[in-house]
């Protein structure tokens, strides 16, 4: 299974990307692949999973040291959300 995206920060370049499937508790790195639309492309290689539901998460480390959180106060108009996104799939 491959994973890809892109992270980006409105402060530094992006120094890491790191990915969970375990909600958080363990985090493997991602690999960067550069620039592109304003955003750090990254991809993470990933063997088989057991089947039935997981979420993917994928959290960013700028070069400053700002790490995403995995959560943050909520907003009502949605604006500067910068937590952690979690990504529910269902393996088959």
């Amino acid at each position: 299974m491959t994973l890809t995206g892109r992270a980006w920060s409105g402060t530094a370049p992006i120094a890491k990307v790191d990915v969970s499937l375990d909600e958080g508790v363990t985090w493997t790195p991602a690999r960067l692949e550069g620039l592109r639309d304003g955003g750090t492309r990254f991809r993470h290689e990933q063997p088989a999973l057991a089947e039935g539901p997981v979420q993917l998460w994928a959290r960013a480390t700028d070069t400053d040291g700002r790490t995403q959180p995995a959560t943050v106060p909520f907003n009502t108009n949605g604006y500067l959300f910068g937590a952690v996104v979690r990504h529910p799939v269902v393996a088959t």
